[in-house]
């Protein structure tokens, strides 16, 4: 019984997919779980496995190719269907003896041999040879084309993991020769310049455009912003460096939000089929800065994690997601978002809402600031955090109420300790 294969779903703003190498050849054995195929998403590059036993029997998608979700790439047939052969390439026809004619030719001539043309098939242009030495970490399908663009894959830096080399490296490092050439021919005065070309956005940054614009369509937002007072929660970051346990401010700010989430969990909630869906995980992404981007990987079960737990997931997701390594497991499933800027000096600032999700915090730099105590004005060491809400989803009063946890639980960080 043969089992398509079929381009995955990978993630909810997932449309197409590119199909980066094939893991298995026309005829070789396939086990259930086995790796038959790379795949790469809007966000990241993902291994395929199989879903059925049998012998790969069909590859429908050629190495590069962009197809839509729920495109046939493969097909898997039963076990005994064996390996296709090759079919053998037709012998020349047999060449008749050639015999002399009954006649002797006139005037002592040689007798003429009819000539014969042998047609041969037309070679195939080989693959690109892989060169001793060559340590580029690309496909067969990257470096045909890198060589027929005449792009030397040495002087590409792949965005795959590991630095693999990606079709949209290919097109990236051909726009910036193109840029570096036009710039070199700069017409001189009274020359008409030549126009402009857009430069091809990478999958990452389509991804983001294109969450984002929905987003922004889509959703009603509305901001409110508090400022929190982070000295209690600087001497607990302090104390718990010096015992050897690294937790960060951002630490502190999901660890309250999870918090803060429990008592308020219409924040924690999704607007999905015109109804409002509350969820029981506590499942908070944060975003991590990229080259060309930003990822957002997801803490899940919040709710039930010390502020340590958090700290170690949060160091190791992030360390993926710039290596290139996050798998998408790692960022699916958020229910809630903290994106913080306060790394870059940033006061303060809105986020867009990731959808379905029904809010997201936008923390700032956490730094010295004047404020009223008391009736007098001292220097206080704040942070200033924006919560971006969707209103049909929650009011601004529902929105201040987990505001003012957020900032009970951070100006009282001991609670987060027991």
């Amino acid at each position: 019984m043969a089992t398509d294969i079929t381009m995955p779903k990978l993630s909810d703003t997932m449309t197409e997919g590119r199909l980066v190498s094939w893991k298995k050849g026309v005829g070789d054995p396939v086990e259930r779980g086995d790796i038959i195929a790379e795949v790469e998403t809007d966000k990241a590059t993902m291994e395929l496995e199989a879903f059925a036993s049998g012998v790969l029997t069909e590859q429908r998608v050629k190495p590069g190719e962009l197809v839509n979700v729920g495109t046939v790439i493969g097909v898997i047939g039963g076990a005994n269907e064996a390996r296709p052969t090759e079919q053998a390439a037709p012998a020349p026809p047999e060449q008749a003896d050639w015999q002399p004619p009954s006649e002797e030719p006139a005037n002592g001539a040689e007798p003429e041999i009819p000539e014969r043309v042998l047609e041969l098939p037309e070679a195939s242009e080989p693959p690109a040879p892989l060169l001793p030495g060559d340590d580029t970490k690309a496909s067969p399908a990257v470096r045909r084309l890198a060589r027929e663009k005449g792009i030397d894959l040495h002087q590409v830096r792949g965005s795959g993991p590991e630095g693999r080399i990606l079709m949209e490296d290919l097109d990236q490092a051909a726009a910036n020769e193109e840029a570096v050439t036009e710039q070199a021919g700069q017409p001189s005065a009274g020359e008409s310049p030549a126009p402009l070309e857009a430069e091809p956005m990478t999958r990452m940054r389509s991804a983001i455009a294109r969450v984002t614009a929905e987003s922004w369509r889509t959703i009603p937002h509305f901001y409110e912003t508090v400022e929190i007072d982070m000295k209690a929660a600087g001497e607990i970051v302090r104390e718990l460096k010096g015992s050897g346990s690294a937790v960060s401010y951002n630490d502190l700010v999901l660890k309250a939000a999870a918090l803060a989430l429990t008592r308020f969990p219409r924040m924690n909630a999704s607007f999905r089929d015109g109804g409002v869906v509350v969820h029981r995980e506590v499942n908070i992404g944060f975003a991590v800065a990229m080259e060309d981007g930003l990822q957002v990987p997801v803490v899940k079960g919040c709710q039930g994690l010390a502020l340590k737990e958090i700290a170690l997931q949060a160091v190791r997701l992030a360390e993926r997601a710039r290596s290139g390594a996050i798998t998408q497991e790692e960022i699916s499933g958020g229910t809630f978002s903290v994106s913080n800027l306060g790394m870059y000096g940033i006061d303060a600032f809105a986020a867009v809402i990731m959808p379905p999700q029904a809010a997201i915090l936008a923390v700032g730099a956490v730094a010295d600031r004047p404020v009223v105590r008391d009736g007098h004005l001292a220097v206080g060491r704040t942070m200033r955090a924006t919560l971006s809400c969707d209103h049909r989803v929650v009011d601004g009063a529902y929105g201040a109420q987990f505001l003012g946890e957020l900032r009970r639980v951070l100006e009282n960080p001991v609670l987060m300790l027991v």
